[in-house]
């Protein structure tokens, strides 16, 4: 694996993180800032400022949880992608066309790798999944997206009931909740990576987020989580204790696509793909392709 991986769970500890020689202290434990990725904080954490200055000098991304060990905020450094000013023009820029072309793709996969994790589990429900992803256009004027959310969710839980609602209280849509954020961090992080301006959307516009980019780019890479709740509810899980939060914190480190990628990595190479297509270097994007065996 080539790159910064770990990521580090803090939001549970209680006490204080430094950092020296290119290391966090954690108590006793010593972790090479090299390695890792992102970095989770909880509310009783304290982080000395070297810590702050050294996640930024090696590009980690600091993610502060709340009491329920939610991610409400990040930390990120300044890009130092040597495109940056190019690219935040270029996004600012972009036509309507492409930006309609690049929702088309985006949906497309999005729906595509639902239906990869319905085959996986033997649900059934893929065969119209596939239509949909087919019928696809410019700007996903049908609204594909919202009709294949309705067949994958009903089929992935096996329950025709089920609604994903945010923020609601039962205990699939919070471990859903739990893993999307997990995502969205990596995702905020390859964007500012990638030299990509993160208000700036492809699709999503609202005046009130300051992440819209983000929530365009994390839609083909939600199945990922997606597939290892409804693990952890076979499971048996209950809520989001200390166990299930690992288990969705790992997510990142899951095999992704044919190449062998992580999801961490393919976000990346994704966000940086991105900033090709807005910069006019490519003529369409390519969102990954989830591959998974079946159960």
């Amino acid at each position: 694996m080539t790159g910064p991986w770990r990521v580090v769970d803090l939001s549970e500890l209680s006490g204080e993180v430094h950092a020296a020689q290119g290391a966090l202290l954690v108590g006793d434990e010593r972790v090479p800032l090299v390695d890792v990725a992102m970095m989770l904080t909880g509310p009783y954490v304290s982080l000395h400022g070297s810590v702050i200055d050294r996640a930024a000098a090696f590009g980690v991304g600091v993610v502060h949880c709340d009491w329920r060990g939610v991610p409400v905020a990040a930390t990120l450094p300044w890009s130092t992608h040597n495109r940056v000013a190019a690219r935040h023009r270029a996004q600012a820029e972009l036509s309507l066309p492409r930006q309609k072309n690049a929702w088309m793709n985006i949906v497309k996969t999005k729906i595509r790798n639902q239906a990869a994790v319905l085959r996986a589990l033997r649900r059934d429900g893929v065969a119209q999944l596939e239509r949909l992803a087919a019928q696809v256009r410019s700007g996903d004027a049908s609204n594909a997206e919202g009709a294949a959310a309705r067949v994958y969710w009903a089929r992935l839980f096996q329950d025709k009931h089920f609604r994903r609602v945010p923020r609601a209280r039962d205990v699939v849509n919070g471990l859903l909740d739990y893993g999307y954020a997990i995502l969205r961090g990596c995702c905020l992080r390859a964007v500012v990576g990638a030299g990509l301006a993160p208000s700036l959307g492809l699709w999503h516009r609202r005046h009130d987020n300051p992440f819209t980019l983000v929530d365009d780019l994390i839609e083909p890479f939600r199945p990922a989580v997606d597939k290892t709740v409804i693990e952890i509810v076979t499971a048996g899980a209950s809520g989001l204790d200390r166990p299930t939060k690992r288990l969705l914190v790992a997510v990142l480190d899951h095999q992704f696509d044919a190449s062998g990628a992580t999801v961490g990595t393919a976000v990346e190479r994704f966000a940086q793909q991105v900033g090709r297509y807005v910069e006019g270097e490519i003529r369409s994007l390519r969102p990954p392709a989830m591959e998974l065996s079946h159960a």
